[in-house]
């Protein structure tokens, strides 16, 4: 899954999102998904869900 999840794919996932946000005529929504920080954020943001519900699926799964 991190070979998928890079900075530059979701640079290029959010920068056709703030196309589409200025194509519905959504300025703000743009501006924010066209920050580089956004990005940046996004991926930490993910890596620490993985990280949360990868310990809790091991904690599932462990058996004694």
């Amino acid at each position: 899954m991190n070979q998928y999840l890079t900075s530059g794919t979701v640079a290029g996932v959010l920068g056709f999102s703030a196309v589409l946000a200025g194509v519905f005529g959504k300025p703000a929504l743009q501006a924010f998904l066209a920050d580089p920080n956004t990005a940046a954020t996004v991926l930490q943001v993910a890596g620490g869900l993985a990280a949360i519900i990868a310990g809790g699926l091991k904690g599932v799964g462990a058996t004694k």
